[in-house]
C-alpha cells in the first residue's frame, strides 16, 4: 500500500507534546498545533502570548495565531476551530494524525470536511538515534541521577540499626519518603525534577513499580530507582540500585549475583544491529538456568524476571527502541537503560539499572556507579 502523503497535525499535549518538542524546541503551558507537510514544512499555530518567542525558538516554522486565522472571531473560538482555519488556508483535504492525537479536535475537523486518517506510525521515527547534543544532554541528567544515588548510599550508610530491625538516622526512623525527599533535593541543585521516585524495602520491591512509603529495614532489599527530568533541556536520565543493610540472606545473595550477571551478559552484546529481541531472551535464559523461572501467575503475585531487560530515554523516560520480545536492532545512537530485575513476591525484589548509548564498537555507559548490595 502507497504511504500517505497528507500532512500530518500534532498538537502539542499528552502523548503528543514531545514529538511536537522534538520537532519545533517549542514549550508552552497551554497546547498548540503543529502541521507538518509531506515536504517538510511546518506550520505552529500558538496563541499571541507564545507567538514571539516561538518565532525565536522554531524560525523556520510558518507562524499563525488565533487572529491571523479567524480575525474577529478569535478570541470565542479553541484550537479545534484554530487547525481547521489552517486547513482551510492551506486548501488542504486530507490529514494524518496518530493514535494519540485529541478525539474532539479530529472531530471538528471532520465536520469541517477534512478527512482525518489514523497513521499509528510515529511523526519522527528519527527521534530514536540521539544526536551528540542529546546525549549531552541525557548525560547530564544521568549524572545528576547518580549524584542522588550517592546520597541515598551514604545516607543508607551512616543509618544505625535499631533493636527491631529499623533504620535509624539519629533518633529519628529512616523512612522512603525521607530519602525520597532528599533525592529531590538534590536533583533541583542538578536543575532537574523528580517525577515517580522509587525507593522501595522488602516486599514493596517484589512490585517493579511501587513507589515505596514507610519505615526501611535491615536485612531487606531496597530498590533506589531515580529517573530525573532535566528543567532546562527536557532530557531523561536514569539509573536504578538495589541496597541492603545487614547480614544478607544466602536467597538474596543468590537473586542479586544472577541479576549482576544478567546486566554484565546484556551489556557485552548490545552493539550496533543486536536484536532486541535476542537481548531480551538471553538473560531470560540466563535467569532460568540460575532457579530463577518467571511466573505470570496468579495475578498479582507475579515472580522471577518480570518485565522487559530496557527502554529507549530521551524526551519521553519510555521510548523506542525497547529491548523485549518483539522485533527491533540496535543502531549507533540508540541511548538505552539495561535493567534486568528479579522478584519474589513477600520477600524483595533486586534491579539493577544504567543508561547507556550504542556506539560504533558497543555501548558507553552516561554516568557510573558502583555496584554492591551491602550500603
Amino acid at each position: 500500500m502507497k504511504k500517505s502523503t497528507a500532512p500530518r497535525i500534532l498538537v502539542a499535549t499528552g502523548k503528543e507534546i514531545n514529538d511536537v518538542r522534538y520537532a519545533t524546541g517549542l514549550t508552552a503551558p497551554d497546547p498548540f498545533g503543529l502541521l507538518v507537510e509531506s515536504s517538510g514544512d511546518m506550520h505552529l499555530v500558538v496563541s499571541a502570548l507564545e507567538a514571539a518567542r516561538a518565532q525565536k525558538i522554531c524560525p523556520r516554522a510558518t507562524l499563525h495565531t488565533p487572529s491571523s486565522l479567524l480575525g474577529s472571531q478569535a478570541s470565542r473560538r479553541g484550537l479545534a476551530a484554530q487547525l481547521l482555519a489552517l486547513t482551510r488556508n492551506l486548501r488542504i483535504k486530507r490529514v494524518r494524525v496518530g493514535p494519540y492525537f485529541p478525539h474532539g479536535i479530529a472531530h471538528e475537523l471532520q465536520k469541517g470536511g477534512v478527512n482525518v486518517q489514523l497513521d499509528s506510525t510515529p511523526p519522527f521515527p528519527e527521534r530514536a538515534i540521539k544526536t551528540p547534543r542529546e546525549i549531552t544532554a541525557i548525560r547530564r541528567s544521568q549524572r545528576a541521577a547518580v549524584a542522588a544515588m550517592r546520597g541515598v548510599r551514604d545516607t543508607l550508610r551512616r543509618a544505625n540499626i535499631s533493636p527491631d530491625g529499623l533504620l535509624k538516622i539519629g533518633q529519628q526512623t529512616l523512612t522512603s519518603e525521607m530519602l525520597k525527599a532528599q533525592i529531590t533535593r538534590v536533583l533541583l541543585e542538578h536543575r532537574c525534577n523528580a517525577e515517580g521516585t522509587i525507593v522501595a524495602c522488602g516486599a514493596q520491591a517484589a512490585r517493579p513499580h511501587d513507589e515505596g512509603h514507610g519505615p526501611l529495614r535491615a536485612g531487606a532489599t531496597i530498590v533506589v530507582d531515580i529517573f530525573p527530568r532535566s528543567l532546562d533541556t527536557g532530557y531523561w536520565g536514569d539509573i536504578t540500585r538495589t541496597f541492603m543493610r545487614g547480614p544478607v540472606p544466602p536467597q538474596i545473595r543468590a537473586m542479586y549475583r544472577a541479576v549482576l550477571a544478567a546486566q554484565k551478559l546484556a551489556l557485552s552484546l548490545l552493539r550496533p544491529g543486536a536484536e532486541c529481541r535476542a537481548l531480551q531472551q538471553a538473560v531470560e535464559r540466563l535467569f532460568q538456568s540460575r532457579g530463577f523461572p518467571t511466573r505470570f501467575s496468579p495475578p498479582g503475585k507475579e515472580s522471577g524476571f518480570i518485565h522487559s531487560l530496557g527502554h529507549g530515554v530521551g524526551l519521553d523516560i519510555h521510548e523506542s527502541p525497547r529491548l523485549r520480545n518483539e522485533p527491533g536492532r540496535l543502531a549507533v545512537g540508540h541511548v538505552v537503560t539495561v535493567e534486568p530485575g528479579l522478584y519474589l513476591p513477600g520477600i524483595g525484589g533486586i534491579r539493577i539499572e544504567d543508561t547507556v548509548v550504542i556506539t560504533p564498537t558497543g555501548h558507553k555507559i552516561l554516568a557510573t556507579f558502583p555496584k554492591k548490595l551491602e550500603a
